[in-house]
């Protein structure tokens, strides 16, 4: 895979991480399934706001969760910062 792909996957499972599994384990993969999808939208340069529909649909229709929109709107914002920071 990418680096741009591990970065995603390493930042999902230990700073967005709603289910709260990274306290329990550093074992990664129970988000695999919505990485392509968020690396998907960076490659293409989506808003930060798509980036934010993505993962609220994620955490609130295909995990089931409540949500935290003020934790999950930042982490668009970091994922968003860090293809600044690649130069794209």
């Amino acid at each position: 895979m990418s680096d741009r792909y591990e970065v995603v996957r390493k930042a999902v499972h230990f700073e967005w991480d709603p289910i709260g599994i990274a306290d329990l384990t550093d074992e990664m993969g129970e988000y695999d399934t919505y990485v392509l999808g968020l690396c998907d939208l960076l490659d293409k340069n989506a808003p930060e706001k798509d980036v934010f529909e993505y993962l609220w649909t994620v955490e609130t229709e295909a995990i089931g969760l409540q949500g935290n929109r003020e934790a999950t709107e930042l982490f668009a914002s970091l994922l968003c910062n860090l293809r600044t920071s690649e130069g794209r």
